[in-house]
């Protein structure tokens, strides 16, 4: 089974993916600012503490932290193999301080994560027959300069609401894109996938079989998709089926929603 390493643990998304992930018998690793309010909502998703005793480890640190980054991704040390997946769900909490421009609480938490991940991954130490890590990320439509990838009529409410957190997630993906342009031998990871969700909701959800996919020339337009959803279809489509199952989103933006 893969190894897998969670940032954004407790947000919606992420654990929607981590939850599974540790009910399936993978071992993971998370990187969270408190080890008890994730163990607490693995617990609340009805994870027991077997499984997560046994299957996840925990870094407790912030995402700009780079040694607590290094340990998530590389938990055994230095030398020792890295993580086969990386999964990051990081992401700001808007602020409607003035109703007429929302602001984050953190403007550059999504380039920051990413930056900090990929710098990690390149500073490891390797096994010479280590192979490097696939990242996927949680992006979001809305951005896409190639193809329109969300409904009209949601265009004016993505401007005035998601303004800011629209402009971390671009550069957070051209930072990924500057990576893989690099030398194979420069870079930190070794595969990609950007995950661009429609706007996002709570709830149950609507299940895997209701979830179009699409990429960024030819995207899946939909109004919305929970959280839950999101983080399920990363696991089974990304990661359960393992290299085979996520070959054809490689080096891709993936638009999905419901």
């Amino acid at each position: 089974m893969s190894s897998i390493a969670f940032f954004g643990a407790t947000g919606g998304s992420t654990i929607s993916c981590l939850a599974p992930a540790l009910q399936a018998g993978y071992h993971c690793t998370a990187l969270a600012r408190s080890q008890s309010k994730l163990i607490e909502c693995l617990q609340q998703r009805g994870i027991s503490e077997s499984i997560i005793k046994d299957h996840l480890s925990v870094t407790e640190g912030t995402i700009t932290d780079l040694d607590a980054v290094k340990r998530t991704i590389q938990p055994g040390g230095s030398g020792s193999p890295m993580i086969d997946i990386i999964v990051s769900g990081i992401g700001g909490k808007l602020l409607f301080d003035s109703p007429l421009k929302p602001t984050l609480d953190n403007p550059t938490v999504c380039q920051d994560a990413v930056r900090t991940i990929l710098e990690a991954t390149r500073e490891a130490e390797l096994p010479d027959s280590a192979q490097k890590p696939t990242l996927i990320v949680l992006s979001t439509t809305g951005i896409s300069d190639i193809c329109r990838d969300l409904p009209y009529a949601m265009m004016p409410m993505y401007y005035w609401m998601l303004k800011m957190p629209h402009e971390d997630k671009k550069v957070m993906e051209a930072l990924i894109r500057e990576e893989m342009n690099k030398a194979v031998e420069k870079r930190g990871v070794g595969e990609y996938i950007i995950v661009r969700p429609s706007l996002l909701t709570e709830g149950e959800g609507d299940g895997l079989e209701k979830i179009k996919a699409g990429v960024e020339d030819k995207p899946a337009v939909g109004y919305v998709i929970a959280r839950e959803d999101v983080g399920r279809w990363v696991f089974e489509r990304l990661v359960k089926g393992g290299k085979e199952s996520r070959s054809g989103w490689l080096g891709r933006v993936v638009s999905i929603t419901t």
